[in-house]
């Protein structure tokens, strides 16, 4: 039995393509959602996305087996990060926006109310506090448990609990406002 060095398990990870291939397969979608829930728009998450599974290959060898979520999340995070202060520092060119639109789509209605409710959900996400918002992605749109919550998060199980409870409770308070207007605004029309 040969005992691979750290460096040398990377190194491996590398040479099997197999191996990454399934990786990437099992966790890009998640790593994705990730970084939009992060603020970065579709494209630049693509662009993160390529970047956090290039740091992942790197480390395939090193993540512990059931951590690869939590792996994932740290360095999703950081690359998000990079691309904030990336995209702030780019100038916008107006009128480069590729403007094809696709032969099928689906109904106008339908989309208008799934970007609404997008729409709503980034908006609400965005003024939740970063500790909140990062323990009721994780759990409640990504799915995770609360044990791996904690793992991503670096804190105890306790701490994840109370957070969701207040996340969830702030969630709730701006979801009925923000029904409250709409209701008012029709009731105006």
């Amino acid at each position: 039995m040969v005992l691979l060095t750290p460096s040398a398990r990377s190194i491996s990870a590398l040479t099997d393509p197999s191996r990454t291939h399934a990786f990437v397969k099992a966790h890009y979608g998640f790593a994705w959602r990730l970084l939009r829930r992060a603020g970065l728009a579709p494209a630049d998450a693509d662009d993160a996305a390529q970047k956090v599974f290039l740091i992942a290959a790197s480390r395939l060898g090193t993540i512990a087996s059931g951590s690869e979520r939590a792996f994932l999340f740290r360095t999703a995070m950081h690359v998000a990060s990079k691309a904030h202060r990336a995209v702030r520092r780019r100038p916008e060119v107006p009128g480069l926006a590729c403007d094809e639109a696709p032969d099928e789509l689906p109904l106008a209605d339908d989309l208008l109310d799934q970007s609404r409710a997008r729409a709503l959900l980034d908006r609400i996400l965005g003024e939740l506090p970063a500790d909140l918002c990062a323990a009721f992605v994780l759990f409640e749109i990504e799915g995770l448990t609360t044990t791996e919550v904690a793992e991503a998060l670096g804190v105890p199980l306790g701490t994840v609990a109370s957070r969701l409870r207040r996340a969830r409770l702030e969630v709730e308070e701006r979801v009925a406002r923000h029904q409250a207007r709409a209701r008012f605004k029709g009731a105006l029309r």
